[in-house]
Parts: C-alpha cells; structure tokens; sequence
C-alpha cells in the first residue's frame, strides 16, 4: 500500500501539471495580468476554505510567520512570471525549465540546512537536470 505521503504529493504534481496546462490555455486567449488575477481568485477562494474549515487551528496562538510570508511571495511572483512567459513560449519548454526549482531547493537546504544528500538524492537531482535540459533545447 502507498504512504499517505505520497498519494499527496502524487495529487499535488497532478495539480500542479493542470494548472501549467490551464495557465497555457488561459494565456492563448488573455492577457497575463488578467490570467494571474483569475489565478489569485481561485487561491483565494481555497484560502477562504481553509480559513472557515480550520480557523480555530489558524488564529489560537498567532503569530507572524516570515518563512510562510516569504514562501507566498516567492511562490507568488515566480506565478506571475510564469505566465508572462506563457503567452510567448511553448508549454512543452516552459515547464521542464521552470521543473528545475526542486533541484535548486536541494542545493539550498544542503547549503543551508545541513542535508545530508545520499547516491540516489543525488542522481534523481543530475538526471532532473539533464531532463530539463534536453527537453528545453
């Protein structure tokens, strides 16, 4: 049987890879401004769920978290920018590029958090690598 863990991060790439395919489709007909304001709407709306589905968990003992408030912005601008270069680029390109970031967020919990990278961590990283650059080329 499957961990949970990975059922949701299977779910979670599934996702992932509609949105690209959406945001394609969405930059076709629209302009990318426009695409990340609908965009926003739907994160919204999942924010409200989760908002009114766990605010007891949320709001007792509250605190500012800059780690989360950083990840948002990040995460947020890498969006926009993705669907700047969805009206311009091929889907088939963008997305093996752009799949490169979990390579990078190795090498930076490895710098900077001290992971430890074993044979295989290490060779699904060089070969994600080496996928994202022969499929962008």
């Amino acid at each position: 049987m499957l961990e949970r863990w990975f059922v949701l991060a299977l779910l979670a790439t599934t996702l992932f890879a509609l949105g690209s395919f959406f945001g394609k489709i969405a930059s076709d007909s629209d302009i990318p401004f426009r695409v990340y304001f609908f965009e926003g709407m739907g994160t919204i709306t999942v924010l409200c769920m989760i908002i009114l589905l766990k605010r007891n968990e949320i709001f007792s003992g509250f605190a500012l978290n800059i780690p989360a408030l950083l990840m948002g912005l990040s995460w947020g601008i890498g969006t926009v920018l993705f669907i700047i270069v969805l009206k311009d680029a091929k889907l088939s390109v963008i997305v093996p590029l752009t799949g490169l970031y979990p390579a990078i967020t190795v090498i930076l919990a490895f710098v900077f958090l001290g992971e430890r990278l074993g044979v295989r961590e290490v060779a699904g990283v060089s070969l994600a690598v080496v996928s994202a650059v022969l499929l962008a080329k």
